[in-house]
């Protein structure tokens, strides 16, 4: 199957120069997660680029890829990315990643497309699954070459009616975990899923009862995402928040 890609783009050895450079080099936050490969990497790259840096955006990889600036879409988020305030980087999370693999490898498989798996599960009730329920989610699905700036351009730049809220994913300050899983698709070349998770929220009592005594830290891990509790005495305990019990 002859790949075609729809939108420009930009070699990954630019990419790697790029995010080798020191100001940037914080926004590879998926980098040494061994799990994900050279393209998953450097779309989490790209989405954390556009969120913090939204000008060099524009100039590292936008104009590079030979977008046309006179087009209006083009031009509108142009503006959009040049008045973007710097957000956070996304993490990765192992736990979304199970999400978004599943779901990649479904679709490529079946030949579907969109938010719900062959046998009819939405996106929540299928990231729930391995992420804990109790926070907010959001998917961004794609088809296409699987070119990593591609699929960043294509949520950007994208039509029809999740247009915009693939690109208020990538740009929502409330998100904090980013899973990425691009596969091979049977009739689309490839398939990306991108799984958005906001931090999941403590009981109120649990914080009460804890935040004399302790501070948390988030930690991914090839495991699942965990708490990792330390308490000020030194000593350390892990929690599971992996919620992988149903099937």
């Amino acid at each position: 199957m002859l790949c075609t890609m729809i939108f420009g783009s930009v070699p990954n050895s630019m990419l790697q120069t790029l995010f080798s450079q020191a100001k940037f080099n914080g926004l590879n936050t998926g980098s040494k997660e061994f799990y994900l490969s050279e393209d998953e990497k450097y779309v989490l790259a790209l989405c954390n680029l556009a969120r913090s840096d939204g000008k060099s955006f524009v100039k590292e990889i936008l104009i590079p890829a030979g977008y046309d600036t006179s087009l209006p879409e083009v031009s509108t988020l142009v503006k959009e990315l040049w008045n973007q305030k710097s957000i956070f980087p996304l993490m990765p999370a192992f736990s979304l990643y199970k999400s978004a693999v599943v779901h990649a490898k479904d679709l490529g498989a079946s030949g579907l497309s969109g938010h719900n798996s062959s046998d009819g599960k939405s996106f929540s009730d299928r990231i729930q699954q391995y992420f804990p329920s109790n926070t907010g989610f959001a998917e961004n699905y794609y088809q296409g070459s699987g070119n990593p700036v591609e699929i960043v351009m294509s949520f950007l730049l994208g039509k029809g009616e999740t247009a915009n809220l693939y690109k208020q994913n990538i740009l929502d300050q409330k998100i904090h975990y980013l899973g990425i899983s691009i596969q091979p698709h049977r009739t689309k070349c490839s398939n990306a899923v991108l799984d958005f998770a906001r931090k999941p929220n403590i009981p109120a009592i649990q914080n009460a009862a804890k935040k004399p005594q302790t501070e948390v830290y988030w930690k991914d891990c090839p495991t699942g995402t965990k708490i990792s509790t330390r308490k000020k005495s030194g000593g350390f305990s892990l929690s599971s928040i992996f919620g992988g019990g149903k099937k």
